[in-house]
C-alpha cells in the first residue's frame, strides 16, 4: 500500500478554489438556459395548442354526410376534406363521420348530428345529435357549446 494516497483519511479532499468558481458559473449558466428553454416549450405549446382545434380534416364518411361552408352552399364531405371555423359538418340518417384535428383529437359524428367548429378557442360548436370527443393526454381538453349549455374536456 506504499505510494497510494488516502485523502479521505487527513478528513478534508484538497480543493482549489478556481475549480470551485468555475463550477458555480457553469452551473449558474446550464440552470439558466435550462429555465429560458422551459419557458419558451411553454409559452410555444400553448400557442400551438390553442390553435390545432381551429382546423380539422374529415378522415371517415358513412353514408350521408355534408359539408356547409358558411360562404357557399351545402355539398357531399370527402376523406380529407378541411373544416375551418364557420363551416358544418351534417350527418343524415344512419350515416356517421370522423374529424381529426392537427393535436390528434378525434371526433366522431353520430347520425342526424349537426357539428361547426367554434369560434373560441378549443370550441366545438354541437347544434343536434350526439358525437364521441377523444382529447390526447396534454393536448389541451376543449369546450364543446350545446345552445346555452358548455362543457370543459379535459385530455
Amino acid at each position: 500500500m506504499a505510494g497510494f494516497l488516502f485523502p479521505l483519511a487527513l478528513g478534508r479532499l484538497p480543493t482549489n478554489p478556481e475549480y470551485k468558481r468555475t463550477m458555480h458559473i457553469q452551473s449558474r449558466f446550464i440552470l439558466t438556459i435550462a429555465s429560458l428553454a422551459f419557458a419558451l416549450a411553454s409559452g410555444l405549446s400553448n400557442k400551438v395548442s390553442a390553435d390545432e382545434l381551429k382546423e380539422a380534416k374529415v378522415t371517415q364518411v358513412i353514408q350521408d354526410v355534408r359539408v356547409l361552408p358558411s360562404n357557399a352552399a351545402a355539398r357531399p364531405a370527402a376523406v380529407n376534406d378541411n373544416v375551418r371555423q364557420g363551416t358544418a359538418v351534417q350527418t343524415g340518417v344512419q350515416s356517421r363521420s370522423e374529424l381529426t384535428f392537427k393535436d390528434q383529437t378525434i371526433t366522431r359524428l353520430g347520425e342526424k348530428t349537426s357539428f361547426s367548429v367554434g369560434e373560441g378557442p378549443r370550441t366545438i360548436d354541437l347544434g343536434s345529435g350526439q358525437f364521441l370527443l377523444y382529447a390526447p393526454k396534454k393536448a389541451g381538453g376543449a369546450k364543446v357549446k350545446m345552445g346555452p349549455v358548455t362543457a370543459a374536456i379535459t385530455g
